[in-house]
């Protein structure tokens, strides 16, 4: 397997984009990149970026949902070139993220794999190639490669990451949904093969092209839920879900210089607002994921029938119902959860805690060289559960204030609260103990 990663080209030079250079007979591995694009300034790099890096340029058949304004004239390069289906919607008439995406998936025609992005990436080199083979490697019939991407900078002023991403499970939201994050792949170095992960990424996944069939994109799922929707309705249609084991995509995350849909699409500019349309996504994924029954129709966007919903819990540690997260999906452990029946898996998963902290000015004391201040709560058997530090500045080391409220997941109860002075002269002082 390959070892390392080359930084993507910022700056890369299109291949002649009004003739093809290459034969496009029809090959039994091509892919179908979907890209959906809302007046991106990125998506012109992004697509010569994929071609100048992909050992089989021919190969590849692109999907533009170009959302745009008239000034906005990126994609007419294209124009009659056989590679690219190019549905050009004025930004006006957008209606969000999963009907950008629905449209997409009605242009697939039989290429065997199919690749959704956002229109922000770059490539490694050979990027293609190296996919169709970390799918083979999967030994899986319906393999899903998917992950955070790395990140880069535009502008090539920050160097671009090096080390592969896994997808954590951060919190459910008030709404039902889950919010993910990226955490570096512990031992990559020392892997030759994708592992298995639980989420599915909205803006990188490489699979099968019967994907686009097989899981048909709600066009009323707004923007949040995404990507729990992908991973439960892909998982329970038979996909087996893997995070590649190194870098092969890039991902820009900041938005930087670029226009959202809810930054235009507002009461005030006599169109549908975003929050309309996002109400009603987030009470169709409610009902999607079993948070909740109510009278939105999500036939034809429902689960698969080859697992059920309760098999993807159990699979990825998740209690819809009680929104609550086990602790493996929160620390990145490889999935399937261990199974345990009653108290013992219950326990297993994380609460969200809320403690009051209050504290006196003489347990900080009177040290004048005061480093820090140890904050912890720990559990019974002394396991901590939450920590945070209060530097010498701080309102709680200044004794400014001496109470806070602190919110953390947690499996275990709190039972009591350590503050710790620590002083630059003499390391750490006396430690006060109180019972939660």
């Amino acid at each position: 397997p390959d070892t390392h990663t080359t930084a993507p080209n910022t700056h890369t030079t299109a291949p002649n984009t009004h003739t093809t250079a290459y034969s496009l007979a029809p090959s039994s591995n091509m892919i179908f990149v979907q890209i959906a694009s809302y007046r991106d300034p990125e998506l012109l790099p992004t697509i010569q970026d994929a071609l100048s890096k992909a050992k089989y340029p021919a190969d590849l058949r692109f999907g533009v949902c170009w959302q745009h304004g008239p000034e906005e004239t990126a994609m007419n390069v294209f124009s009659g070139n056989p590679q690219f289906r190019v549905d050009d919607v004025p930004w006006r008439q957008s209606q969000g993220l999963g009907w950008a995406r629905s449209r997409l998936q009605k242009m697939w025609e039989g290429e065997e794999f199919t690749l959704q992005l956002d229109s922000h990436h770059r490539f490694i080199q050979d990027w293609d190639a190296l996919l169709m083979q970390d799918c083979e490697a999967t030994c899986s019939a319906k393999p899903i490669i998917t992950t955070y991407a790395g990140t880069y900078d535009p502008s090539g002023e920050k160097a671009p990451a090096t080390e592969p991403y896994c997808m954590v499970a951060d919190r459910f939201t008030s709404h039902g949904t889950i919010m993910f994050l990226p955490q570096v792949i512990k031992g990559w170095q020392d892997m030759n093969r994708p592992l298995r992960s639980r989420f599915v990424s909205g803006h990188f996944y490489f699979t099968l092209g019967q994907h686009c069939e097989d899981y048909r994109y709600d066009p009323q799922l707004y923007f949040a839920g995404d990507e729990i929707s992908l991973a439960i309705r892909s998982y329970t249609s038979g996909y087996d879900l893997f995070h590649p084991h190194r870098l092969r995509v890039w991902h820009e995350y900041t938005r930087a210089g670029r226009v959202k849909h809810w930054d235009d699409h507002l009461t005030q500019n006599e169109l549908v607002a975003w929050h309309e349309r996002d109400v009603i996504s987030k009470r169709r994924l409610r009902k999607l994921l079993k948070e909740e029954e109510n009278d939105e129709d999500i036939s034809g966007h429902d689960l698969g029938t080859v697992r059920s919903h309760h098999d993807y819990e159990l699979y990825a540690g998740i209690n819809f119902s009680k929104r609550t997260l086990h602790a493996d999906a929160v620390k990145g452990i490889a999935p399937p959860c261990t199974y345990m029946d009653g108290a013992s898996w219950d326990s297993s998963f994380l609460k969200e805690q809320t403690v009051d902290l209050k504290w006196n000015d003489s347990d900080i004391g009177s040290c004048t060289d005061l480093k820090f201040v140890y904050f912890a709560i720990e559990c019974a058997d002394g396991k901590v559960l939450h920590r945070f530090d209060a530097d010498a500045e701080s309102p709680e080391a200044k004794k400014q204030t001496n109470h806070k409220t602190v919110r953390f997941l947690s499996s275990a109860s709190p039972a009591r609260f350590i503050l710790w002075p620590v002083s630059h002269s003499k390391g750490w002082l006396d430690k006060v103990i109180q019972a939660l």
